[in-house]
């Protein structure tokens, strides 16, 4: 392709990805891909988008698969960019996502986003638009309405998908479903989520710091702002990790682990839409999430749940379900990560990291533990592509566990109050106010770069 043609696709990419993502009626971006088979034939031609923390753990899984060949690697650190480059020889490099799918697309069959937070919807629906298999980081967006549209984009591009929590795949929660669906604690009223994030891992509970520092030479700052609005450059504050727990870049907790703790919940429950959220933990400042919370759901009932409304609570700061409650079902001390689902006839205690339990123990001490072994993530997804198997967690479950989660995010701006939840029409219908929680704020200037903006 020359110089002029990358140009104009360059343009259109920019321009369609926006329009497409307001869902206006516009051309459609795989207009400018060749028409693709499949599933894929030969082997997955892919490219990474983020090869930096997590970034580089996704590209080393994806390109250890025999049938994958990892064709472009893209990252706005320049540092990232070179280390991944070094393992694997011959990719070509960029800075740029839109120049990447620009230039690439005709030789690619697949890309995985691992990003912040909040680029994750922008590029998955140019992807997803150029007719791509997409691999995810969780959690799927970074807000409600995000969410929605990339389920929207995957359903219509008819493409395989996957979300990156690969806990889903590993042998306690596959142990862990297997001792649910026996029916040892028989019908569940009540679920306790939490972690111990973020204490330590990222800053929360703190206001924006002053001043500006040099931008490291090997950052572009701006590439890296993306669609977020404007900010200083302040060392390690944002780049690479800390960004987690601003509400401009990432989820906060809840966003980072529920996707992996809230999992099994939906899951083995088959839950469906809350009906409404509270939240009774500290409201977030403006700019970051608070260094604790606690929030509760109401979920339908069905087969699986008792009769009235099944309660599921969200902790994390460190907070956990009641010491009282561990202490009657002789549970000790719990996991700093997990789920403990309450039923009729006993408790199921899991975790992604640790072999269930049942609970009290006396009374399943005949139960042996199901022997399993872990299931790789990334090959599943790239298998999947070329027409083996399925995906486990797929953007359809993706988008529906990342908007449960996002919910709580709401539920903090308004503590103590609950709020009823309309999830076909997309809104909080008694609480206006917090509707303008559900979509993303993105900076001027981007509307003409094809995103966009506030």
């Amino acid at each position: 392709m020359n110089q002029d043609a990358t140009r104009r696709t360059f343009l259109q990419l920019s321009a369609l990805a926006g329009a497409t993502f307001l869902g206006a009626s516009c051309a459609s971006l795989a207009a400018l891909a060749p028409a693709r088979k499949r599933p894929v034939k030969g082997r997955l031609r892919h490219a990474s988008i983020g090869v930096g923390g997590m970034g580089a753990a996704d590209l080393g899984e994806i390109a250890a698969h025999p049938e994958v060949e990892v064709v472009a690697l893209c990252d706005v650190d320049r540092g990232f960019l070179e280390q991944a480059a070094a393992r694997v020889p011959g990719a070509r490099l960029h800075r740029d996502w839109r120049e990447l799918l620009a230039q690439e697309a005709w030789h690619l069959d697949s890309i995985n986003v691992t990003t912040p937070d909040h680029m994750h919807a922008p590029i998955t629906l140019a992807a997803l638009e150029l007719g791509l298999h997409v691999y995810c980081q969780k959690p799927l967006t970074r807000t409600i309405q995000e969410a929605r549209a990339v389920a929207r984009a995957a359903r219509s591009a008819g493409v395989v998908t996957q979300m990156g929590i690969q806990n889903h795949s590993h042998a306690p929660y596959a142990q862990a479903i297997e001792l649910f669906r026996a029916g040892h604690i028989g019908r569940v009223h009540e679920v306790h989520v939490w972690t111990d994030r973020p204490a330590g891992w990222w800053p929360q509970g703190v206001e924006r710091p002053p001043g500006a520092d040099p931008v490291p030479e090997t950052l572009d700052w701006d590439l890296w702002l993306g669609v977020a609005p404007g900010r200083p450059y302040k060392g390690g504050n944002y780049h690479p990790f800390a960004w987690r727990g601003w509400k401009d870049f990432g989820t906060g907790a809840q966003g980072d682990m529920a996707c992996h703790l809230m999992d099994p919940a939906l899951w083995f429950l088959g839950l469906r839409d809350p009906l409404r959220v509270r939240s009774d933990g500290p409201r977030p400042n403006d700019e970051t999430y608070p260094l604790w919370s606690r929030v509760h759901y109401e979920f339908p009932p069905n087969e699986l749940t008792t009769r009235g409304p099944l309660l599921l609570t969200w902790h994390d700061g460190g907070k956990k379900p009641a010491r009282e409650l561990c202490d009657d079902l002789g549970a000790g001390e719990i996991w700093g990560n997990g789920s403990l689902f309450l039923g009729e006839k006993g408790a199921l205690l899991a975790s992604p990291y640790d072999p269930p339990r049942l609970l009290p123990a006396e009374r399943f001490a005949s139960v042996a533990i199901p022997e399993k072994h872990d299931v790789n993530h990334w090959h599943q997804w790239v298998d999947a592509c070329r027409g083996v198997g399925s995906p486990s967690a797929p953007f359809e479950y993706a988008a529906f566990l990342t908007e449960v989660a996002l919910l709580g995010n709401v539920a903090l701006h308004f503590p103590n109050e609950t709020l009823e939840w309309d999830a076909r029409r997309v809104r909080f219908p008694e609480r206006p106010e917090a509707n303008a929680f559900l979509a993303p704020r993105y900076r001027k200037g981007w509307e003409t770069r094809g995103l966009p903006s506030a």
